[in-house]
């Protein structure tokens, strides 16, 4: 999928290496892990899905996220990293009953055709190599039952001050970002009915008031970072 060696000998101290490229934005990484969930939330709306993925959930920040806001699903968090996963079951063992992890090194995902209700992936693809993204949205899709949907956020190539926080962070060295343009396009040619990026996180902490506006800002490309929903076609 990407450079799992390195995301082991980071899994311990992920945190420590994203905050400190994010300190700038007065948020943390439990924010913006947040933040995502709450994202999807609204855009599923009344639609409770039974399993949700998280695919390449590291050591477990959004999947455990998505477990206290999805109350009532079985939550999946898979990753290729193997040290994370050890790490992310660490830090899950409260909420263990409505969490599995799972990982594996294979080029397929160890879970069923249309075996799942919803999926969520972040701010993963930009580091799966250029010529296996469309593999893994097309292993995403063979998973997803007809009509689940899928949400792939993504860093914001567009915006000068998300790129220098990319650079400031030790595994994202060399790492080419994704377009919307270019996530819309995997999504569809994988079998996914897409919508239009969102862009969100206009404002950082000090300006935290004016974020009422973004809901009638998400389709200017400026946001820190974005997102692409689409639904699994039939």
């Amino acid at each position: 999928m990407g450079e799992d060696g390195r995301f082991d000998d980071f899994a311990r101290s992920y945190d420590a290496a994203v905050q400190d490229a994010i300190g700038a934005s007065g948020e943390t990484v439990q924010f913006f892990a947040e933040l995502k969930v709450h994202l999807m939330a609204r855009a599923l709306s009344q639609n409770r899905p039974a399993t949700i993925l998280d695919f390449g959930c590291g050591i477990g920040n959004t999947t455990r996220a998505i477990a206290a806001r999805f109350d009532d699903s079985h939550v999946i968090g898979f990753d290729t990293s193997s040290e994370s996963i050890a790490v992310a079951h660490e830090m899950s063992s409260a909420q263990s009953a409505r969490m599995e992890y799972i990982s594996s090194s294979e080029r397929r995902l160890p879970l069923d055709d249309a075996s799942v209700g919803a999926a969520f992936t972040s701010c993963v693809f930009h580091h799966i190599d250029t010529a296996d993204r469309a593999h893994w949205m097309r292993e995403l899709r063979r998973v997803l039952a007809p009509g689940a949907s899928l949400f792939v956020f993504e860093h914001n190539p567009y915006n000068p001050l998300t790129v220098r926080v990319v650079r400031r962070v030790p595994f994202d060295e060399g790492v080419v970002l994704l377009r919307p343009r270019e996530t819309i396009r995997l999504m569809r040619e994988a079998g996914f009915a897409t919508s239009r990026a969102s862009f969100y996180f206009f404002f950082p902490a000090f300006l935290r008031g004016l974020r009422p506006l973004e809901h009638v800002m998400h389709r200017i490309p400026l946001g820190a970072q974005y997102f692409v929903a689409g639904i699994a076609r039939a």
